[in-house]
């Protein structure tokens, strides 16, 4: 019976995903064309790396920005975006819980109403869809982006693969936008794949005639 208990605490114990940062990046002071993350998590596969959409071209200055945002508000057509994407390695899963980023731009480009910015995943790296509401941000600062309501981005198995793409809109149409030198952290899980409900009731008549086998001898 010690036994059974035992298997079944391991279970228990690996359904709880603790949030906690799985990747960060912070930036030279030349803003890069892509740049791949400082840190992430051991069970991610593959490097995760920041990348640029035809509309964000690479601007000089510290940090990584571009003056390509425009004032046409957020759309998932609009070329002008970041993007990341994640995927968890074989026998684990992913779930992503917010993005907290230190952002800076031109004076003309985030005064009051400020900038509007927002981030959309994808699982085929074509269809977008934006995620919760979009963050308002007058002039430079720390915004914080909430994933944690979006069911989409939790438990995703190691098979699929999570696009997210970062949109912005300020009030001008060339204005200078993007993150800091101290960049953007992504906070979120990469647990160990849970059994099927049926492999967990094998492995508890196992564990049990294991337990049963024992007595039997004595």
């Amino acid at each position: 019976m010690k036994k059974l208990m035992a298997v079944l605490m391991v279970f228990a114990i690996a359904a709880v995903a603790q949030a906690e940062v799985i990747a960060t990046w912070t930036f030279p002071v030349s803003s890069q064309v892509s740049q791949d993350a400082d840190s992430q998590d051991a069970n991610l596969a593959g490097t995760v790396t920041l990348t640029r959409g035809a509309g964000a071209p690479a601007t000089t200055g510290a940090g990584f920005r571009t003056t390509g945002f425009q004032n046409n508000g957020i759309n998932v057509a609009n070329t002008d975006f970041y993007q990341i994407s994640l995927a968890a390695a074989t026998g684990y899963e992913l779930s992503l819980n917010s993005i907290s980023g230190d952002f800076a731009g031109t004076s003309t480009f985030s005064p009051t109403p400020g900038v509007s910015h927002q981030w959309a995943y994808s699982f085929d790296d074509s269809s977008y869809t934006l995620i919760d509401n979009a963050v308002s941000r007058v002039g430079n600062g720390t915004s914080d982006f909430d994933f944690s309501g979006t069911s989409a981005l939790q438990n995703i198995p190691a098979s699929s693969t999570v696009y997210l793409r970062y949109y912005a809109s300020g009030q001008t149409s060339t204005g200078g936008w993007g993150f800091t030198s101290a960049g953007f952290s992504v906070d979120g899980a990469v647990t160990q794949t849970i059994p099927e409900p049926a492999t967990m009731s094998l492995l508890g008549l196992g564990a049990l005639a294991m337990v049963l086998r024992r007595k039997m001898k004595k």
